[in-house]
């Protein structure tokens, strides 16, 4: 049984898509609401607190981010960015064609790094990147997932024994003023 669709009052913020315009699920049409509305939203609430928006593709993809950037009045707002070894974003040069852009306009803040190798080349190459331009970030994860790469974990213990990728980052860490 398929779940069923909310669909949304016909608002200019909420968009009607399909495969051919962006979307991976070909056959499918699907509503997305768009960072603004998400914004609003929350502030409607009354929340003063810093809202992270993130790209397209598990927030991998922030090429259009600033096209999109939502308008805030409090000017709280920050780009939320995942970057592991496997995404399409996973190099220097994509790293300076679509992430420098946006954190020279707002602040940015790699919300998800790893690997999924325990390739620390990548990991210290990205992570020099981010504090090259100034970036914030934090890596994924703190569970105790198994010690594989593969897995994520950073730690292997409660006693937060690092695995090898959670090594990585921390001796990076450890060095950082």
């Amino acid at each position: 049984m398929r779940p069923r669709r909310r669909r949304a009052a016909s608002s200019p913020a909420v968009r009607s898509t399909t495969a051919s315009a962006g979307g991976t699920c070909t056959g499918f049409s699907y509503s997305a609401v768009g960072m603004q509305s998400l914004l609003n939203t929350v502030r409607a609430t009354g929340a003063t607190n810093v809202v992270a928006l993130g790209g397209v593709a598990y927030s991998n993809g922030m090429g259009s981010w600033l096209a999109y950037r939502p308008s805030d009045s409090l000017n709280n707002v920050v780009a939320a960015w995942h970057v592991y070894n496997f995404n399409s974003c996973s190099s220097v040069a994509c790293f300076d064609s679509t992430v420098a852009p946006v954190g020279a306009s707002v602040p940015v803040i790699a919300t998800e790094i790893g690997v999924d190798n325990c390739d620390a080349a990548f990991l210290n190459a990205l992570m020099a990147w981010l504090d090259a331009h100034g970036l914030s970030y934090t890596a994924w994860t703190w569970n105790l997932w198994g010690g594989a790469c593969s897995s994520f974990a950073l730690v292997s213990d409660w006693a937060g024994t690092p695995t090898t990728y959670g090594q990585t980052y921390r001796t990076h860490l450890a060095v950082l003023p």
